[in-house]
C-alpha cells in the first residue's frame, strides 16, 4: 500500500540523512534534493513498462531511480553506492516504502566481481566526473551490462572555445575547480565522452548534452558490442580487476 502524503511530508521532515534527489516520495509529496529524478528519466527515454527486466542503479544516493523503476515493474531493481545504507536513507527509504529494491554497498571499480550476472538496464547517472579512474569505471559498467546503459554526466564543453567543442578533449579539475567541489575529477568534451564509451566496448547514441550554448551536461545511451571491447583489440591491456573480499 502506498503511503499518504501526510506520512510522507512527516517522513522528509524528520529524515535527518542527506537528500540529493528530487522525487515524489508520495502524491504530492516531493524530497528535497537538486537532482530531478523525473526529468532524467524522461532524457534518457526509459520506457514506463520494466516488466521482467533486471536493473542496476549504480550511484544511487536516495534510491530514487531504483525505486522509480522498481514502480514500472522491473522484476529485481540493485542500488548501488558506496555509502553506508543510512548515510542517503536508504535503508529508512526502502522500509517506508515498503519497497524490494536491494541495497549493496560497494564501488563502481568492483562490479565486475560483485555481480555474477549482468543486467538488462544499468542507470549510471551523475557519477563518471566523481571518479579519478573513469574508463575503468566503463570497462566494469559494460562487464555488468546485458542490454543497455544509460550515462549522464559532467562535459566540459561549455568551457571551451567553440573551435575546441567538437575535438576529443578532457579536463581534469586538481581541487574544487568544477562546481566548487573537490570530489569532481574529469569532465570530457561529449565527443570525448563518446569516444571514452566507444573504446570500452559500447555502442553509443547521444540523447541530449545542455544547455545548447556550451553543454556541461550530456546523456548517453549505451549497449555493449560484440566480442571484446574495442581497446583489447589494439592494446596490450586487458581489463582490471577488483578483488573482494
Amino acid at each position: 500500500m502506498a503511503p499518504t502524503a501526510e506520512a510522507a511530508a512527516a517522513f522528509i521532515e524528520q529524515a535527518e540523512f542527506v537528500w540529493h534527489q528530487r522525487y515524489e516520495l508520495a502524491a504530492g509529496v516531493w524530497t528535497p534534493g537538486v537532482s530531478d529524478i523525473p526529468w532524467l528519466c524522461r532524457a534518457a527515454g526509459l520506457p514506463d513498462d520494466l516488466s521482467g527486466r533486471t536493473v542496476l542503479d549504480v550511484g544511487t544516493t536516495n534510491a530514487g531511480t531504483a525505486f522509480e523503476l522498481e514502480r514500472r515493474g522491473a522484476e529485481r531493481v540493485v542500488a548501488v553506492d558506496i555509502f553506508d545504507p543510512d548515510w542517503f536513507g536508504v535503508r529508512a527509504l526502502t522500509e517506508f516504502l515498503g519497497s524490494s529494491v536491494e541495497y549493496v554497498q560497494t564501488s563502481v571499480y568492483e562490479l565486475a566481481d560483485r555481480f555474477a550476472e549482468p543486467f538488462d538496464l544499468v542507470i549510471f547517472w551523475g557519477v563518471l566526473y566523481h571518479l579519478r579512474h573513469p574508463l575503468l569505471a566503463l570497462d566494469n559498467l559494460r562487464a555488468v551490462t546485458r542490454g543497455e546503459a544509460s550515462l549522464e554526466t559532467a562535459v566540459c564543453d561549455g568551457e571551451l572555445p567553440r573551435r575546441q567543442r567538437d575535438r576529443s578533449l578532457s579536463r581534469f579539475y586538481r581541487r574544487d575547480e568544477l562546481s566548487d567541489d573537490p570530489s569532481n575529477w574529469f569532465a570530457p568534451t561529449t565527443v570525448a565522452l563518446e569516444e571514452w564509451c566507444g573504446s570500452s566496448g559500447f555502442g553509443v547514441e547521444r540523447l541530449g548534452a545542455w544547455p545548447r550554448s556550451g553543454a556541461a551536461r550530456a546523456m548517453l545511451r549505451l549497449w555493449p558490442t560484440e566480442g571484446p571491447a574495442e581497446y583489447e583489440q589494439l592494446s596490450y591491456e586487458r581489463p582490471l580487476r577488483c578483488t573482494v573480499a
